[in-house]
């Protein structure tokens, strides 16, 4: 489940105020290094500057998108320097959705920055600092390897339009095509582009391995050959199928998703001997594949719907039990001896009080998988400064190219 964390609002001095430029505006700069909002720095007159578009060590010219009391938003708009790691990026949108952060950076780049960036976080502890991270795994697919987008529908004169807000202009952008979508995603872009006047919203998700789709909401879209308001859609991993509802999370990277099973079964070292929770378990996607490598597994996700779906996707296999409620309220009342934990929590981490059960449960192995690595560092701190668990390996998972996001496997051993 991927729970966004919320912005900490600044509240600090002005300092930005002293320098005279407004929206539009445009200067020099060379840009030094990458933040973890994956913007490049730099700065004018000793006010900090974010700026889309650049790279470390180029010289550009930007021009000045929006100013905050804490910095101020600018975008390249010409390169007269430019870094080794440059490419030329595929999407006509890029800059102007925001979307992409990183289509202007070769790919073995994002994949050192993702790295670098969970090493960063790493480092901030002391009971962490001794791990190098391993480098990061990427994807097969860089472009067209989502199967769920979120669009915006405008209003007034671009009412009944598709597309997305910028993040920082906040303005609306139409957009016919998205490179980081399946195919069948941008077919129904394109079919319901201009008919959906009315909607604020539309959400699509279509199997990467399957032909099921799901539209929301509910539109009268059957002159353009669209069903809209189904409450589930399927998707294939690994020969499996498995449902998912439409209040559900499912990784948006199917293929990846797969590498990211073998990269934790493998991490696991699994015999077929032992009990294993899956807390966070959502549709079951982990339950189900590591199912045939442990005696027992026990899945716990506090969505009704996702369990349900859990239970549709585990029939026949007799060795999985699922539990419906907070991992936080669940994992401490499990009446048996856990020997692997699998925690997959959402983008703000693990509640402290399942962090608490995992010291006094102490299962051998721990395995984390996590899609922001601020919390996870902290998470990681927790379990290891008590001197309870050893951290093994962290080992990221490009789950998201052509943007600052990255998953993360950690593995920790029960010390002594």
């Amino acid at each position: 489940m991927a729970k966004h964390k919320r912005k900490r609002r600044y509240s600090g001095p002005d300092i930005t105020g002293h320098v005279d430029l407004n929206p539009g505006d445009q200067f020099q700069t060379t840009l030094n290094g990458i933040n973890d909002s994956g913007e490049t720095l730099s700065e004018i007159r000793g006010a900090p500057v974010e700026v889309t578009g650049g790279l470390p060590g180029e010289k550009v010219v930007v021009e000045v998108q929006k100013r905050f009391p804490e910095r101020i938003v600018a975008k390249v708009v010409e390169v007269l320097e430019q870094a080794e790691e440059r490419v030329v990026p595929e999407c006509e949108y890029f800059l102007t959705c925001s979307g992409c952060q990183w289509q202007h950076a070769s790919y073995d780049y994002q994949l050192q920055l993702k790295q670098a960036r969970v090493q960063r976080e790493i480092d901030k502890y002391q009971s962490l600092s001794q791990v190098v991270v391993d480098a990061t795994i990427g994807s097969e697919s860089q472009l067209g390897y989502r199967n769920h987008g979120r669009f915006t529908v405008g209003k007034k004169d671009d009412g009944g339009k598709i597309g997305y807000i910028n993040a920082v202009t906040r303005r609306f952008v139409k957009i016919d095509r998205c490179l980081l979508m399946n195919e069948q995603i941008n077919k129904v872009l394109d079919l319901a582009q201009d008919n959906v006047a009315g909607q604020t919203q539309m959400a699509i998700r279509a199997g990467s391995n399957t032909d099921s789709m799901l539209i929301q909401p509910r539109m009268n879209l059957s002159h353009i050959g669209l069903v809209t308001g189904e409450q589930h859609y399927e998707e294939e991993v690994r020969g499996f199928r498995f449902r998912v509802a439409a209040s559900s999370f499912f990784q948006v990277n199917t293929s990846q998703l797969s590498r990211a099973i073998d990269e934790v079964r493998d991490l696991l070292e699994l015999d077929g001997t032992e009990v294993m929770v899956d807390a966070y378990c959502g549709v079951g996607v982990f339950t189900v594949l590591l199912a045939p490598y442990v005696r027992k597994i026990v899945g716990i996700e506090e969505s009704a719907s996702a369990i349900e779906d859990a239970g549709l996707n585990s029939k026949d296999i007799l060795n999985i039990e699922f539990v419906e409620g907070k991992t936080e309220h669940i994992l401490n009342t499990l009446n048996q001896h856990i020997d692997v934990l699998l925690l997959d929590p959402p983008r703000v981490g693990c509640h402290p009080d399942v962090l608490d059960s995992v010291i006094k449960l102490k299962p051998e192995k721990v395995l984390m998988i996590s899609c922001e690595p601020e919390a996870m560092a902290r998470d990681l701190n927790l379990l290891c400064s008590t001197g309870t668990y050893n951290l093994e390996t962290i080992r990221p998972v490009d789950m998201f190219p052509q943007t600052r996001h990255v998953e993360t496997i950690s593995m920790l051993r029960l010390q002594g």
